[in-house]
């Protein structure tokens, strides 16, 4: 994997809603303003996504990062990546997740 992006599992109480997507329709959730000011995206996965596969992409589809998800809470560190906008993909089965972080 990439060394761009650092997956840590912390126990943290602030987290992104998460909004569940059929492959037909393309929802994404916007990261929470106090996690865009430090270059993190924290996120809280729902207890069915343990397992799941998740993928760090850039916009324009480049995939930057991928790993299982061990625990429902992790931080992303967009810290050492170009400023844009990426997308955090979690994968399971049939269900997907979709989150949206822009680095300003």
């Amino acid at each position: 994997m990439k060394p761009l992006i650092r997956v840590f599992v912390v126990g943290l109480l602030f987290f992104a809603a998460p909004v569940q997507r059929s492959h037909a329709k393309d929802a994404v959730v916007p990261a929470p303003p106090a996690a865009r000011e430090n270059s993190l995206f924290i996120l809280k996965a729902e207890k069915g996504f343990v397992g799941a596969t998740v993928e760090i992409f850039h916009v324009s589809g480049d995939l930057l990062a991928s790993q299982q998800l061990q625990k429902r809470k992790v931080v992303i560190d967009f810290g050492s990546v170009q400023y844009g906008t990426y997308i955090i993909r979690l994968t399971k089965g049939n269900k997907i997740q979709e989150y949206q972080y822009t680095k300003k």
